[in-house]
């Protein structure tokens, strides 16, 4: 009989992805059991520092109808994907439960025991954990070797007692647990304001992804399979320091959430388990943080500094100082920089070279450089008539550049002149001045 129970170690072999659901799932050590887990009650602890989650399970066996506890006798099974942060009893696991995960090509992190307690109906919902008995669980911690790590698993295996039959308690295993809580993924933005969120997933009946080396050795001896009974049975997840805490969402909406009525300062969320035929993963998922302070400000800092920031833009924009800074330090290229001229239509950067003398005529000029700023008469013999157009250019001197955007060290000024004479109605002489200055600031 010992050696059909250590066949039965290839069912606790259990991997998981960090923060992924985490559940669990019993086994016989007989085929098609006629008896059921329940009531059973998942307890999660999670405290502000967010380290190893304390998982406490209290479940009994409930007999089909004329059975006896005698009939039931056999040791129970438990698969948990997850790793165990430390034993609660000293001494080693039983030899032959590291011995057969090591047969089976895993590499064993972590074994040891859990102390097992028997809890009194009238200790239930109260925070005493109730008598120790003598039997204990042996647990082993293994990962699947290979470049790509999916995450650790962990078997237990739960020796027969009769406390497992008492119709007036239940057994109590209190565990402690790493990575059962994981980081919400969002934008930097969303971490900005909020902070960093985390995700906390439990319940029960999770048979783990198919990628994972769980499912294919469920599926090897799910003839063996506890289901749960139709018995009240519940998943609570217990956080600690609710004056700092901030739920934000919880999954699935029959779950319930209030304050701890054993636990002072502590705040549940539980949800019921559902008696089904087959495999149903029934999972709790909470979506928290915890802030320090009276409330949590970083919301509250965060609006505080986008309306300032607002503000002193607005400000900035608005002040006629800032615009004119802006307008004689900033510069957006745009090619030649143009003529300015007091009236008239703008100077044309090649309009000397289109005046021609002899050939352009008066209404060429006005066609080309609009009415003139100044025009002169010249009496003598043969009249002749001036006209006078003049323009200026400012010119950048770039300092840095971003693409077309330009910082300015300073501006300069081109004064151009240009002097058309002519002689009846025909362009006589051309004559152009430039001169460069540092413009005013």
């Amino acid at each position: 009989m010992l050696a059909w129970r250590r066949a039965l170690l290839i069912a606790v072999l259990v991997v998981a992805a960090p923060a992924a659901s985490h559940a669990q799932v019993f086994l016989a050590s007989r085929p098609h059991p006629d008896f059921r887990i329940g009531p059973l009650f998942v307890v999660a602890n999670v405290r502000p520092d967010l380290g190893p989650v304390t998982i406490t399970l209290a479940f009994s066996l409930t007999a089909a109808a004329g059975q006896q506890a005698a009939d039931i006798k056999q040791d129970l099974f438990l698969l948990w994907p997850g790793e165990v942060a430390e034993a609660t009893t000293p001494g080693p696991a039983d030899p032959a439960v590291v011995s057969y995960v090591e047969q089976r090509s895993f590499t064993v992190t972590s074994s040891g025991r859990f102390r097992l307690r028997s809890r009194d109906r009238m200790q239930l919902g109260t925070t005493s954990p109730g008598e120790p008995i003598k039997e204990v669980a042996s647990f082993v911690t293994f990962t699947r070797p290979g470049p790509v790590q999916a995450g650790s698993g962990t078997f237990i295996m739960i020796p027969w007692s009769p406390t497992l039959a008492d119709p007036l308690a239940v057994m109590s295993l209190t565990m402690s647990l790493r990575n059962l809580i994981g980081p919400k993924p969002a934008t930097w933005w969303e971490e900005l304001f909020w902070g960093r969120r985390y995700v906390l997933a439990t319940g029960f009946g999770d048979v783990g992804s198919l990628a994972l080396p769980l499912y294919p050795l469920y599926f090897e001896h799910r003839d063996r399979v506890v289901h749960l009974a139709r018995e009240f049975s519940l998943v609570i997840a217990s956080f600690a320091d609710s004056d700092h805490l901030r739920i934000e969402e919880i999954a699935p909406g029959n779950a319930t959430r209030r304050m701890s009525r054993v636990r002072a300062g502590a705040e549940v969320v539980s949800m019921p388990l559902l008696a089904a035929e087959g495999i149903a993963p029934q999972l709790l998922k909470i979506q928290f943080s915890y802030f320090s302070g009276r409330i949590a400000w970083r919301p509250v800092l965060v609006s505080l500094l986008l309306l300032l920031l607002s503000n002193i833009a607005g400000f900035i924009l608005l002040s006629k100082d800032v615009a004119h800074i802006m307008r004689t330090r900033l510069h957006l290229r745009r090619g030649e920089p143009p003529f300015l001229r007091d009236s008239g239509a703008p100077f044309p950067r090649d309009v000397v070279d289109a005046i021609v003398p002899g050939t352009t005529t008066h209404a060429d000029v006005l066609g080309l450089c609009g009415p003139p700023d100044e025009e002169l008469v010249r009496r003598a013999p043969g009249m002749s008539r001036v006209l006078v157009y003049r323009a200026v250019r400012r010119i950048p001197r770039s300092r840095l550049a971003v693409g077309r955007l330009t910082t300015v060290a300073r501006w300069d000024e081109e004064h151009h002149e240009l002097e058309i004479e002519l002689n009846g109605d025909r362009v006589s002489a051309v004559q152009s001045r430039v001169s460069r200055a540092k413009a005013a600031s």
